[in-house]
């Protein structure tokens, strides 16, 4: 699966943090975009990557993906995520997701601190952080 991504949504809370990667993005204000639970129920392509916090110490909490694509989503268990400041690909045993991205320098700071807590020190993950000469 291959898209172009047009938006980037970043939470991290109490109880988790999820990382949503948009086909289309929304006009306006921030108050004006639609809801991550929106963008799940439309028609277009989106990689959501999410990990609840376990309330209890000794447990690792859950990390998850899911896209536009049902029979494309589950724990993240065996995969390879490289994010760098013109792409993120999700490589999967039997999958790869390749996404086309633009992150600003905000954006792109929070996915790097971000997406190792996300993979929670399964599978591997590869950032580069060079900015492309033109």
């Amino acid at each position: 699966m291959k898209f172009n991504c047009k938006e980037i949504s970043i939470n991290d809370e109490d109880f988790g943090c999820q990382i949503l990667f948009a086909e289309n993005a929304e006009s306006g204000s921030e108050s004006d975009k639609i809801s991550i639970n929106e963008t799940m129920e439309s028609t277009e392509k989106y990689l959501l990557i999410q990990r609840s916090y376990s309330e209890d110490d000794y447990e690792s909490g859950n990390s998850y993906y899911e896209t536009h694509d049902e029979n494309l989503c589950g724990d993240f268990d065996d995969f390879e995520l490289e994010l760098s400041r013109q792409f993120l690909v999700l490589k999967f045993p039997t999958e790869i997701i390749e996404i086309s991205i633009l992150p600003t320098e905000k954006e792109f700071a929070e996915l790097k601190t971000l997406l190792p807590v996300l993979t929670n020190k399964k599978g591997k993950l590869i950032i580069d952080d060079k900015t492309p000469t033109a």
